[in-house]
């Protein structure tokens, strides 16, 4: 169904009288006692409910033939937003210039202003046109200080894969990477044989053992994640998917050795390894 601008702004008018009634004095105990940092695992969670919405979706028509799965778009993203108009509600009963209203307001300004190329007469190319004149025009909003580092603006906030894979990017910018993939292909190998001979170490003490091998392999994922760069990939996509490959095989173990009256920890490794391997047979449709 095609947007209407009405019907989209009567929708989200009482959206927000819905937020704000839950919040008054009469409204849920529950959404009365929330603050930012109790509803911060939420949005969390519900972000990562609906990143998995949009693992599933791979062509445009996706919504027509899986109602399951358009039904799951909306509600993953519905799920989101109250996040954002409960922080926003939660706000605007202490802070002035915090309200949805607001929000929504600045957000506008800072389209318009970053996008000269539509809402103005600048010309650009291509994307990378687009990119560089948005982090040219950032710069100039935030007043960055010229010996700022480049790494300043990469939040910490940001879970560990995707602020891995900014930091590359902020430094690729500046020249700080190898010129082709050989570079940090040699640099895995390097660090995987680096956490190895950390393995071997078994005559340190445990707390040292352990501090060494963590290292260790933070900078085997690192340096997959650098590899993951060069090839425009997204290492937690893959991660994602290697999950759901793992999980559909498990539970393939599962249901086999069910069949035989018995659960995994009532079988021998040898016996799950068969049914692993059965598994994959299958997804190979062999």
């Amino acid at each position: 169904m095609p947007y209407q601008e009405d019907v989209a702004l009567k929708a989200f008018s009482e959206l927000l009288k819905t937020v704000k009634k839950l919040r008054a004095p009469d409204g849920c105990p529950w959404d009365k006692e929330q603050t930012h940092q109790t509803l911060r695992p939420y949005l969390i969670e519900e972000t990562y409910e609906t990143i998995e919405v949009l693992d599933q979706i791979k062509s445009p028509d996706d919504f027509e033939k899986k109602p399951a799965l358009k039904k799951a778009f909306v509600e993953e993203w519905g799920d989101v937003l109250l996040q954002i108009l409960l922080n926003a509600e939660i706000a605007s009963e202490t802070a002035k210039d915090t309200s949805i209203e607001h929000i929504i307001a600045t957000l506008n300004e800072k389209l318009i202003r970053r996008h000269p190329h539509v809402f103005g007469d600048v010309k650009v190319d291509d994307s990378n046109d687009v990119v560089k004149n948005w982090d040219e025009i950032k710069k100039l909003e935030k007043g960055t200080p010229a010996m700022q580092s480049v790494l300043s603006s990469v939040s910490a906030g940001m879970p560990p894969l995707p602020r891995t894979m900014k930091i590359i990017q902020k430094v690729t910018k500046v020249g700080f990477q190898w010129p082709d993939l050989q570079g940090p292909t040699e640099k895995l190998e390097e660090e995987v044989l680096e956490l190895k001979q950390a393995l071997s170490h078994l005559d340190l003490e445990a707390d040292e053992y352990l501090k060494k091998v963590e290292s260790e392999l933070g900078d085997v994922l690192f340096s997959v994640c650098n590899i993951a760069y060069f090839l425009k990939l997204d290492p937690e996509a893959a991660l994602r998917s290697t999950l759901r490959k793992f999980e559909s095989r498990f539970k393939f173990v599962e249901a086999r050795l069910l069949e035989q009256g018995k659960k995994p920890d009532q079988s021998t490794l040898e016996e799950m390894d068969r049914f692993w391997d059965e598994a994959k047979k299958v997804e190979r449709g062999n």
